[in-house]
């Protein structure tokens, strides 16, 4: 279930600094140091929603940049803590749902960190929604390991994704 992360920040807060500097979380955070995520206390600026299990346990972390003055998201960053794929799948499609059909943004883009295995995934929800890859950047991120990496940039406009849905 999707929900609100400032009702959850703690227990979020403490899962986000358990990932630092691990392997499994290394292109999460797809550079040199780590920050505590600040949980705002409104959403001018970024939407933040925790993806919770069954027992209202904090299982992953959903964040997006919001642009009001040209009506867009970027930004975004999931964040799975768990094995619990398919729920934690569930939320995030729910999220870009609510981006495109409950807040009506026109416009997501986001980027991964070529190699990260979330990678495929998003290539293939980028086919879902009629999305595009916008470019791959070379050597553009440097993770804590000293290696860098190429960053692969994505699209989805509004129209488009309505597109999809409707066609499904």
């Amino acid at each position: 279930m999707l929900d609100l992360a400032i009702k959850h920040k703690e227990e979020l807060q403490k899962k986000l600094v358990d990932t630092w500097f691990t392997d499994k979380y290394k292109f999460v955070h797809a550079g040199v140091y780590c920050d505590e995520e600040k949980i705002e206390e409104n959403t001018w600026n970024k939407h933040q929603f925790v993806s919770l299990d069954k027992d209202g346990n904090v299982i992953g972390y959903i964040r997006y940049n919001v642009n009001r003055s040209d009506n867009s998201c970027g930004g975004l960053y999931i964040c799975n803590f768990s094995d619990n794929k398919i729920v934690f799948g569930m939320d995030l499609g729910q999220a870009l749902k609510d981006i495109f059909e409950k807040f009506k943004f026109r416009k997501l883009t986001f980027c991964v960190v070529v190699g990260n295995p979330i990678e495929k995934s998003y290539d293939k929800m980028i086919s879902k929604y009629n999305g595009r890859i916008v470019g791959v950047w070379k050597k553009d991120i440097k993770c804590y390991d000293g290696d860098y990496y190429d960053k692969k940039s994505y699209e989805i406009l509004r129209e488009d994704y309505m597109e999809a849905v409707v066609h499904k």
